[in-house]
């Protein structure tokens, strides 16, 4: 972790959302006891931001290329994120999109199985009982468990 400079995530918004202010709250902290690393948001849509921030926030366009861990919050992010030349990718699943998916049809799981069983992002789950959702249905082993993208654990992950 010594040698982590910066990392990047990707999110749908910072509006008013669980996601965007357990990302932003923790961002926050991080700047207060290790400014020393850069963290960077970039959101695919503007919105007013649930709670002000301490570091860079950026429209979606910006990221690619960025130096750094990226981190993808959400199918669509992640879908994105599989473009990027970063090193590192991650897929933190915060929401199991696809059980209630708007376009339920018989080809749900050819939609979301290109992204999840992804090789180039490691995938990281918000709860055991996501954790177990998606091996499931992906069957693809999912390494990390990190709760309410908690700032401890997600610099573990990116060590």
């Amino acid at each position: 972790m010594k040698n982590l400079k910066n990392f990047s995530v990707l999110v749908s918004n910072t509006g008013s959302s669980q996601l965007s202010f357990f990302v932003i709250n923790e961002l926050n902290n991080l700047c207060d006891y290790r400014p020393d690393i850069d963290p960077i948001v970039f959101y695919e849509n503007a919105h007013k931001n649930c709670l002000p921030a301490n570091f860079a926030t950026m429209q979606m366009s910006e990221a690619w290329g960025q130096e750094g861990p990226v981190i993808a919050t959400s199918f669509s992010t992640a879908h994105k994120l599989t473009n990027f030349p970063s090193e590192k990718k991650f897929f933190y699943v915060w929401d199991l999109e696809w059980i209630r998916s708007a376009h339920n049809s018989l080809n749900q799981y050819e939609s979301y199985a290109p992204i999840y069983c992804n090789e180039s992002l490691e995938l990281i789950a918000r709860s055991d009982s996501h954790k177990k959702a998606i091996e499931n249905a992906f069957n693809r082993r999912v390494k990390h468990i990190v709760p309410d993208f908690s700032m401890s654990k997600i610099l573990e992950v990116l060590e």
